[in-house]
């Protein structure tokens, strides 16, 4: 639940940027303002960051469902989503490295978050189902 939180003040910060222009600070790399001004930073106009926001709700929601119901559709729905948002972590990390040739910390963050969600999801999935995915 943690992780999902941490996804979501990372993606909640990333939109304030793009409305407001706050200037996001950069640690540890310095291309945040090429990846988030590149052209691959939306998509059909909408910030990437607004699907994080989405994404990490959607997680937060799903593993409060299955904390509660213990039921194994929503333990199935939080595997889909994790290897969703991890398929797509990885194509946003392939296009910061070959394509922007910048690196975006708080893209790095999702990544990380992402990351976590979808290995803690396969944990969970099998642990459910018994079977390996």
């Amino acid at each position: 639940m943690a992780v999902s939180l941490v996804g979501f003040a990372d993606s909640v910060y990333l939109t304030v940027d793009h409305y407001f222009g706050i200037g996001v600070l950069c640690y540890l790399v310095h291309g945040c303002d090429v990846v988030l001004k590149s052209e691959y930073s939306q998509l059909f106009g909408v910030p990437l960051a607004i699907f994080g926001i989405i994404f990490y709700s959607c997680v937060f929601v799903i593993i409060n469902l299955v904390d509660i119901y213990q039921k194994d559709k929503f333990v199935k729905l939080l595997y889909v989503i994790g290897i969703v948002g991890f398929i797509a972590s990885i194509i946003f990390l392939y296009l910061q490295l070959f394509v922007i040739e910048a690196l975006c910390f708080y893209c790095l963050v999702s990544l990380g978050s992402s990351t976590i969600i979808f290995i803690l999801s396969i944990l969970l999935y099998n642990r459910s189902t018994n079977i390996v995915p």
